[in-house]
């Protein structure tokens, strides 16, 4: 798994993906939850949280989330920016590496979002993300997580990309080239930042590089069976159809045994 993102990377990072349906993504992941829970939602466990704002889209709808994320500079931003919303009394955040985190609670869900187990390129680092979940979840209690669809990947392969951000205190350019590893499932994820501070002129310019795996439907619920789920659902996305190949973004949910 890579390491946390820089700090640089962190001060852009909701610039970078303004454009981002967190509040669609918040209410699709409750209701993918909830349906597959026995009872109401009242604690909702946010695995790598970011700057938290699933966390408060979530609490929003009535439960209390836990949010934890590898990156310590992720969760300072997300404890600063979520202090005067409405939501902040129903949400809290801890630094923790998915593979070892340990906390003092069970959750009646958990949830993964934007591709966070994709980071965890060895299958022992994923099994090992996988087993502390469960720790943390009832028998009964669902797991939500999305990752990249291998067939979109083999289908349509990886391309070079440029981007433009701006607000009132940056304006950022990113390329993105990626280097996919056919033999290994892997993409690696090269980030080219250049990022100025409007205040001062200042330019910043950094990169780094994001290994991300993709996965097959089968090869994770093999995985997550020796690990105390059982998966009740795959879908595309946002969606809820079947996964497909044109499509990167999948989804599956599993609820702990």
């Amino acid at each position: 798994m890579s390491g946390t993102f820089s700090r640089e990377y962190v001060a852009v990072y909701d610039l970078l993906y303004g454009s981002k349906d967190y509040t669609a993504e918040a209410a699709f992941v409750l209701d993918r939850l909830q349906a597959a829970s026995p009872a109401p939602l009242r604690t909702v466990l946010d695995i790598g949280c970011g700057t938290g704002r699933h966390a408060h889209l979530m609490a929003g709808h009535g439960v209390r989330v836990q949010g934890v994320d590898l990156s310590d500079k992720m969760v300072a931003l997300a404890r600063e920016r979520g202090q005067d919303l409405p939501t902040a009394s129903a949400v809290a955040f801890s630094q923790g590496d998915v593979r070892t985190f340990a906390l003092s609670q069970t959750f009646d869900a958990a949830a993964a979002l934007f591709h966070v187990f994709s980071y965890l390129t060895a299958t022992e680092g994923l099994e090992a993300g996988m087993a502390r979940v469960r720790h943390h979840l009832p028998t009964g209690a669902p797991f939500l997580f999305d990752y990249w669809y291998a067939e979109a990947i083999r289908r349509d392969g990886v391309e070079r990309r440029e981007r433009e951000a701006e607000n009132d205190a940056w304006r950022v350019h990113r390329l993105t080239e990626p280097v996919w590893e056919k033999d290994n499932d892997l993409v690696r994820v090269n980030f080219h930042v250049t990022a100025t501070e409007k205040s001062s002129g200042t330019v910043h310019r950094w990169h780094e590089e994001h290994p991300m795996r993709y996965f097959d439907p089968d090869f994770l619920e093999h995985h997550l069976a020796r690990h105390g789920f059982k998966v009740v659902e795959h879908g595309e996305w946002l969606t809820g159809g079947p996964p497909q190949a044109g499509a990167l973004g999948a989804y599956l949910v599993a609820v702990a045994v």
